[in-house]
């Protein structure tokens, strides 16, 4: 290599070329192995009772993976579906892909799914190294403290333990091997490099959108490696913006349903709810308690923020001025932080998403900006000769290794469930109004999967109870009057699920399960024209829902509208024959206008489809009764006899026409 060649290198980036002994355990690095060993060891033992936790009910999983009947099979019109539909409103094709594979291998087993995360976190805790050592090769102890600090920080938690953030360390792994690769880049000056870089950056940008920052951290590096300004910068990076411009598009438009309504929370007190959740993520990287997998908006209640939220955005000015100040020293501290606001800026919710102001997950990837300020202060402390210092700050490195890895295995056991995650969030937040709709959730679900009525019981009312609570808190929170109903509905309190059916309707009225479980709440209670009504809107929004037809057919029967329950009613039979019921009350409808000979096949067909139907035998032998067809008739009546032998009708029936054929 020429001394001019050498001269166009950036200047802090590592040699591409090493000796033999380099890349050999020496005894000179046989600390960093051992290092590296105990920071992995540490970390899977943080995580590995995740192995046993459950998939959750309400947290999401239930889309990925209970619910999701697109990765119960890996043809290619699943791939496809990966690739061409949002899954809780994001676009992660590649993260579906994987959540397929491991149901083929595993079905619906819980372990092989946290298993991958944990891998994952370690791949990403390995490939933290090996991007600070290129980046930092002069001391290969601040790759270490930066790996450390990322394996078993507490704020990572949530990332790792809870299935649905699979995004999270799939896309930061593919991103981190996009960074090495262009690092490499910087090094070497080899397009293919730049094309393997850019590879690994569509697979991070088909993970997760988050990647799509990535170009930004280009430039970063470009500036802390000192590469000078030219054309041939902007002109490399083009199609990586062009990816995170079509990847960025297609995030606004996956995050719609998911915006927070921008009345909910005045300009100015976003302002400050943004500031405090900046700085709150700063100092958790020191301090991290009170950790949640919830962070509410404040309930104003028409009042103004807490104090603590103004107090909080004073911190921002001497935040700022120091990592400017930190130039005099070199450009580590900038990069660090510049590092930490690129990655972070997305989700710092500048743009409300969701109901919460923060979250841990959001931090995985930041972080490692800061973890890397700290390692390259202890790097900058180490240069002093007297060695007080340098022992004195490597010992509470350690110290903070060890709190830090303590905090996060206490943490881990928060998401062993629904329960345990909502009773934790519940600890920090008592008013937390989606925690509370959460558990409610949690406590519906069980109860429409028990066996037992008693359990079934208490759940529905742990259901209600948590629901009254939302309401309580937040009358305007999503869905709330939907579970609400639901709760009720199914505690059969018909009338107080139809005035909650009322305020879902208010709010979404293009619901068509609503429209349908308010039918038939309002047929128990005997509302036919109601129960007509709703059934009408959810066939008008779904004209395919069979059992509206069913259900609107019964209704009309009962409101005396023969004719069109026998419409209904053979809509019904025509896409589902083997719905005997269906030709029951068809029968019965026919019956009531006196057609007796359609009555009579009817009921015949109810009969064929289920012979211990009683009531098809009874109400066959009372249309052959009209038909003068006794003996028909007295048959009927002894086989209805013969299932039900105590029922008064048909005994008394068949006295009726057995006097008749006496005579």
């Amino acid at each position: 290599m020429t001394s001019n060649e050498r001269s166009k290198k950036p200047n802090n980036v590592q040699s591409g070329s090493k000796t033999n002994s380099e890349n050999l355990i020496t005894p000179k690095n046989l600390w960093i192995w051992i290092g590296l060993a105990v920071i992995f060891l540490t970390a899977f033992l943080i995580y590995f009772k995740a192995l046993k936790f459950d998939i959750l009910f309400c947290w999401d999983d239930e889309k990925y993976i209970l619910e999701n009947i697109d990765i119960r099979n890996l043809q290619w019109e699943n791939i496809k579906s990966f690739f061409t539909k949002f899954y809780v409103s994001n676009y992660q094709p590649v993260t579906m892909l994987m959540y397929a594979a491991e149901y083929k291998v595993m079905g619906m087993s819980s372990a092989l799914f946290h298993f991958n995360n944990i891998v994952l976190h370690l791949a990403n805790t390995f490939l933290v190294y090996i991007f600070i050592r290129k980046i930092s090769p002069q001391n290969k102890i601040v790759a270490l403290i930066t790996a450390a600090f990322f394996a078993v920080h507490p704020m990572h938690v949530e990332s790792v333990a809870w299935i649905s953030e699979r995004k999270d360390v799939l896309y930061t792994f593919f991103f981190l091997i996009s960074l090495i690769y262009y690092t490499n880049y910087l090094l070497n000056s080899k397009v293919k490099l730049l094309v393997f870089s850019g590879v690994f950056f569509l697979l991070s940008c088909l993970s997760k959108s988050a990647a799509v920052i990535l170009p930004l951290v280009f430039l970063l590096l470009d500036y802390y490696l000192n590469r000078k300004i030219a054309w041939k910068i902007i002109f490399e990076k083009i199609p990586f913006f062009l990816i995170s411009l079509i990847f960025g598009l297609v995030a606004i438009h996956s995050q719609q349903t998911a915006l927070r309504p921008e009345s909910a929370t005045s300009f100015p007190n976003h302002i400050f709810i943004v500031l405090d959740a900046f700085v709150t993520y700063i100092s958790r990287v020191f301090v991290p308690v009170n950790l949640s997998a919830i962070y509410p908006y404040p309930n104003l209640n028409g009042g103004s923020l807490p104090l603590s939220y103004f107090l909080s955005a004073l911190f921002i000015v001497p935040i700022l001025y120091g990592v400017w100040y930190s130039r005099k020293w070199g450009k580590d501290t900038i990069f660090g932080f510049g590092f930490f606001i690129i990655t972070i800026i997305l989700v710092i919710q500048i743009v409300s998403v969701g109901n919460a102001t923060m979250a841990d997950r959001y931090t995985y990837v930041p972080y490692i900006g800061l973890f890397f300020i700290v390692g390259k202060f202890y790097e900058f402390v180490s240069r002093n000769k007297n060695l007080v210092y340098k022992k004195f700050l490597l010992a509470t490195l350690v110290f903070g290794f060890v709190v830090l890895a303590g905090i996060s295995s206490a943490r881990v056991p928060a998401w062993e469930n629904d329960l345990t995650l909502y009773g934790n969030v519940l600890n920090q937040y008592p008013d937390c109004a989606a925690a509370y709709n959460n558990r409610g959730s949690y406590y519906l679900i069980n109860s429409k999967a028990a066996v037992d009525s008693t359990r079934r019981e208490e759940d529905l009312k742990k259901a209600i109870k948590d629901f009254d609570r939302v309401i309580e808190i937040d009358k305007n929170f999503p869905e709330i009057y939907t579970n609400k109903a639901n709760s009720e509905y199914l505690a059969k309190n018909y009338s107080t699920a139809v005035i909650y059916f009322n305020k879902a309707i208010a709010e979404n009225p293009k619901d068509i399960d609503v429209y349908y479980t308010r039918g038939i709440s309002n047929y128990m209670i005997k509302n036919y024209d109601a129960a007509i009504y709703d059934f009408s809107k959810s066939i008008e929004l779904n004209p395919t829902k069979v059992s509206a037809y069913y259900n609107r057919g019964l209704s009309r029967f009962w409101a005396t509208d023969y004719y069109n329950a026998i419409k209904d009613l053979s809509i019904s039979i025509k896409v589902d024959p083997t719905n005997n019921d269906s030709y029951n009350i068809r029968g019965l409808a026919y019956y009531r206008i006196k057609d007796y000979s359609g009555a009579i096949n009817d009921f015949s067909k109810t009969i064929e489809l289920n012979p211990n139907a009683s009531t098809g035998y009874y109400n066959r032998a009372n249309a052959k009764v009209f038909l003068k067809d006794y003996k028909g008739a007295l048959a009927d009546y002894d086989s209805a006899i013969k299932i039900n032998p105590k029922d008064p009708a048909t005994i008394s029936n068949r006295q009726i026409v057995k006097s008749i054929l006496d005579k």
